[in-house]
């Protein structure tokens, strides 16, 4: 049989069958806005992997503390088989993660879809926004990896980086009196919307739904989805909501903002010349070493000038936040869900039940104070009102510690209760569900529990990678796969329809300030009312819960 023939076979072959080589597939070229993009086949499951898709134009050299701009077109094919670099961050990597490459060229996105062809198209997108309290991670790691979605589920998953830490949230005036909307300090939220924007325009050629688009973000990554709620700049660029272990109030005022700004370019080594151009005109190492030299010469001064210039002291928290700057932030999330002025989408929305946990690793001692001691420590820095409706509110007795009393309180002073007004928040005007996951059958079950992050991965369905991999043993990555499998439904159904209701799974109901219900997602998944109704209104009256 001659050659040709032998060809001419293998293509009708192919034809008839309807089956192409998944590298083929993949590395087939889609149109974007700025040109073709071709993929790669993932090593393990059946799906279309992109990495490294500009967004943006790098915002570098004059660039630099400006809102972002469209990417420049390309010609030819650009191959999107490699990860960008990280954003600019002083964090090293998760335990467990390699590091990776970090510059400030970083607004890229990855996109994950699965290979297949048959089915209902255009599918489910969602699109997650990375934690790390705005000042570290990106859309690259490991656990974030949205193969697994993509294969089993049936969706289109992006993960995206976005601008952190003074270079995404530095507010000064001088910034403001350059920008044509007076605003700074706002970089990194606008970058997610320009992220936004773009799956908005270019997802369909990936198999994506551009009218079906999920934002869904874990701890910083929860404040900016209802930062992104609570923001005009932001309205039509996404279809639902997921808030995992985030808050509504992780915001600041301008004035505030400069405050900070004002320290920082003092700490930078420009505070005696135009600062804009200075801070422009150094390398983020260089301002990194400044900032480092400036801090060991405070520190030689005298403790009492110490001490003195801390009382006074604008930094210390969270410094790098977005800024209520009336156009990319009219108020605090909160404030515009309340008031009904916010991009009203369906909501899901809920926190881990040992959320304060995680915090205390670097200081493993502070579990075993005794009581006397932790009594005294919270009374000296909250006072005794403050006190004694905490220890009515988390009595010690219900604790396996006294200390572990504290930390749930703080855990719902940061986390649960911003959560638990959103929900509350939301409710008056769409549809809501409630969760809270208490899964803690691990390697460190009395040490983290069901602490901060850890429902990350069974979201991905990545429990074996790291740093997820690091607690749980082989043994009980499998024990967990039930509850792996229905919370990757629950959040896969939402992003589908709007309810995570489906066939085999536990029903979970939808929040009202009527019965207050929340789904507990732990083997077995059970539904009952929420328990922290009290501590919330307690920890609002007293005002502590803001950054």
């Amino acid at each position: 049989m001659k050659r040709s023939a032998i060809i001419m076979i293998g293509v009708l072959a192919a034809i008839i069958s309807g089956k192409s080589s998944g590298a083929d597939i993949c590395a087939d070229p889609v149109s974007a806005a700025q040109g073709k993009i071709s993929g790669a086949s993932d090593l393990k499951e059946p799906v279309c992997v992109y990495k490294g898709i500009p967004y943006a134009a790098p915002p570098v050299g004059r660039l630099r503390f400006r809102p972002p701009t469209p990417p420049q077109e390309h010609t030819g094919v650009f191959k999107a088989d490699q990860f960008s670099a990280e954003c600019v961050q002083s964090d090293g990597p998760m335990p467990g993660v390699a590091a990776a490459a970090r510059s400030e060229d970083c607004l890229y996105l990855n996109i994950w879809r699965p290979q297949k062809s048959d089915g209902p198209r255009p599918l489910p997108v969602m699109v997650w926004i990375h934690g790390g309290s705005l000042t570290s991670g990106s859309g690259i790691i490991p656990i974030y990896w949205g193969d697994r979605l993509a294969a089993q589920k049936d969706v289109v998953v992006v993960t995206i980086n976005y601008r952190l830490a003074w270079l995404g949230f530095l507010a000064l005036p001088d910034l403001s009196a350059e920008d044509p909307k007076g605003s700074s300090g706002n970089y990194g939220l606008l970058d997610q919307i320009e992220a936004l924007k773009w799956v908005k325009q270019n997802i369909a050629g990936f198999g994506g739904d551009p009218n079906n688009v999920t934002i869904f973000g874990e701890s910083a990554g929860g404040w900016s989805v209802c930062n992104l709620l609570g923001s005009p700049l932001a309205a039509g660029t996404f279809d639902k909501a997921i808030i995992e272990s985030g808050g509504c109030d992780v915001t600041a005022t301008m004035d505030k903002g400069y405050e900070v700004g004002k320290q920082f370019v003092k700490e930078a080594g420009c505070e005696f010349r135009d600062p804009v151009p200075c801070l422009r005109g150094k390398t983020p190492e260089e301002i990194e070493l400044a900032r480092q030299k400036y801090k060991e010469l405070e520190k030689a001064k005298p403790k009492k000038e110490r001490e003195q210039k801390a009382e006074s002291s604008s930094l210390g928290g969270f410094e790098w936040i977005p800024h209520i700057d009336h156009w990319a932030l009219n108020g605090t999330p909160l404030e515009a869900i309340r008031s009904g002025k916010f991009n009203r989408v369906p909501l899901m929305v809920g926190t881990n039940r040992d959320e304060g946990k995680l915090f205390t690793m670097a200081m493993p001692g502070i579990r075993s104070a005794p009581k006397g001691l932790v009594h005294y420590a919270v009374d000296k820095v909250l006072g005794g009102e403050t006190v004694s409706g905490i220890e009515k509110l988390y009595p010690y007795q219900n604790y396996r510690k006294p200390a572990d009393a504290i930390i749930d309180a703080i855990g719902d002073v940061g986390l649960g209760c911003p959560c638990y007004q959103a929900a509350e928040g939301v409710s008056a005007f769409g549809p809501v569900y409630y969760y809270r996951f208490d899964f803690d059958r691990h390697r460190l079950p009395h040490m983290i529990g069901a602490a901060h992050a850890v429902e990350i991965p069974f979201v991905f369905g990545t429990l074996d990678r790291p740093p997820a991999n690091i607690v749980a043993s082989k043994k009980q990555v499998e024990q967990a796969q039930p509850l792996v499998s229905a919370m990757m439904s629950y959040w896969t159904n939402f992003a589908r329809t709007g309810d995570p209701n489906g066939v085999g799974l536990t029903p979970w109901p939808k929040y009202d300030t009527a019965a207050r219900q929340r789904i507990y997602l732990d083997l077995p998944i059970s539904v009952r009312g929420t328990d922290n109704v009290e501590k919330c209104a307690f920890w609002e009256k007293h005002d502590l819960m803001k950054p």
